[in-house]
C-alpha cells in the first residue's frame, strides 16, 4: 500500500512538473518577438537560443521521465485521475494568476476533455505482447504504414500554422483559438509519444541500444516532438494556456491510441466495459472539439495583444 502511495505521489509531482514546463514556455513565448509558423527555422532558432525556453524543456523531459516510471508502477485507475488533476490545477492557475477568462461554453468543453481523458485511460486492458520490430531500413523500403499514420498529424500542424498566420494578418481579423493549435501540437505530440513507446518495446525485446538506433522510432520521436514544441510555442504566444494545454493533452492521448493500433497492433478492447469507456471517451473528446469556439475573443487572454510596432517589425524580419 505504501509502495503504491509513493508512486502515486511521484506521479502527481511528475505531472505537476510537466505542466509547470508549459508555464515556463509561456513566459518564454511572451518575451520573444512575434513567431510565425511559416518561418519554422526562425522559430526553432529563437527557442533554442532562449535560456528560459531551454529551462522549460528540461522540466518537460524530467516530468515525462518520472511519469513513465510512476505510471508503470501504479494502475491506470489511479494514474488517469492524477493526470486529470494536473490538468485541472493548470487551468485553475491560468484563470486565477494569469488573468485568463473562459466562457461557460469553454468551461463545459474543458470539463468534457478532462472526463474524456479519464475514460480513455480507464479503458486500457491488460495488453497482449506488442510488436515494434521494423528497422529503419525496412521502414524506408516500405514506408506506407508510417506515412499513413504520420501524414495527418504533420498536415494538420502545417495547416494550423499557415492559417493562423493568415488569420492574424488583418486589423480586424480574428485569431484562431487555442483549440486549433492544441489539435496540431497534440497530434504530433501523440506520435512522438508513440515513438517513445516503440523505443521501449524494441529495447525490451532486444536489450540492444544498437537495435533501437536502427529502428525508426528515435527519429519519429525527435521529428514529431520538434514540430509539437514549435507549434506549442507559437500557440502560447497567441492563445490561452488553459485551452492549449487541455486540447494538446487529450488529442495527444487519443492520437497515441490510434497510432499504437497501426504501429504496434494494439487492439480495441473487446470486453463490454472497456469498449464502452474508450468509445465514450472518443465521443466526448469529439463533442468537446465541436463545442469549442474557433476564434479567440478579445480580452480573454489575460494580456494585451502584441503592439503593432513589434508585430510589424517581426513580420518584416
Amino acid at each position: 500500500m505504501g509502495h503504491d502511495l509513493g508512486y502515486a505521489a511521484l506521479a502527481l509531482i511528475a505531472t505537476t512538473v510537466y505542466y509547470i514546463a508549459f508555464l515556463v514556455f509561456r513566459i518564454s513565448a511572451r518575451r520573444m518577438e512575434p513567431l510565425r509558423g511559416s518561418r519554422p527555422f526562425r522559430v526553432a532558432r529563437l527557442m533554442l537560443t532562449d535560456p528560459i525556453w531551454l529551462g522549460g524543456g528540461l522540466l518537460l523531459f524530467l516530468g515525462l521521465g518520472y511519469e513513465v516510471v510512476a505510471f508503470s508502477e501504479i494502475p491506470l485507475t489511479v494514474a488517469q485521475p492524477i493526470f486529470a488533476i494536473g490538468l485541472v490545477f493548470l487551468v485553475a492557475f491560468a484563470v486565477r494568476f494569469l488573468g485568463e477568462r473562459l466562457s461557460v461554453r469553454e468551461w463545459a468543453s474543458v470539463a468534457l476533455f478532462v472526463l474524456a481523458t479519464m475514460l480513455i485511460g480507464l479503458s486500457a486492458t491488460s495488453e497482449g505482447r506488442l510488436r515494434a520490430d521494423d528497422t529503419l531500413a525496412g521502414t524506408l523500403a516500405a514506408p506506407w504504414t508510417m506515412i499513413a499514420i504520420c501524414a495527418p498529424a504533420v498536415i494538420i500542424a502545417a495547416l494550423v500554422w499557415l492559417v493562423g498566420d493568415r488569420r492574424a494578418g488583418g486589423r480586424h481579423a480574428k485569431k484562431l483559438a487555442g483549440v486549433a493549435y492544441g489539435i496540431g501540437a497534440g497530434a504530433c505530440a501523440g506520435l512522438a509519444e508513440a515513438g517513445i513507446r516503440g523505443i521501449s518495446i524494441v529495447y525490451e525485446e532486444t536489450g540492444s541500444v544498437q537495435a533501437v538506433m536502427e529502428s525508426v522510432y528515435p527519429y519519429l520521436t525527435i521529428g514529431l516532438a520538434a514540430i509539437a514544441l514549435g507549434q506549442l510555442q507559437v500557440a502560447l504566444q497567441r492563445c490561452r494556456i488553459a485551452i492549449v494545454a487541455v486540447v494538446l493533452t487529450v488529442i495527444g492521448r487519443t492520437y497515441l491510441i490510434v497510432s499504437s493500433t497501426v504501429l504496434f497492433g494494439e487492439e480495441w478492447p473487446d470486453e463490454a466495459m472497456p469498449f464502452a469507456l474508450r468509445t465514450g471517451g472518443f465521443v466526448l473528446a469529439l463533442v468537446a472539439l465541436v463545442t469549442f469556439p474557433r476564434y479567440e475573443e478579445p480580452g480573454r487572454t489575460g494580456r494585451p495583444p502584441v503592439p503593432a510596432t513589434r508585430r510589424d517589425s517581426g513580420a518584416l524580419r
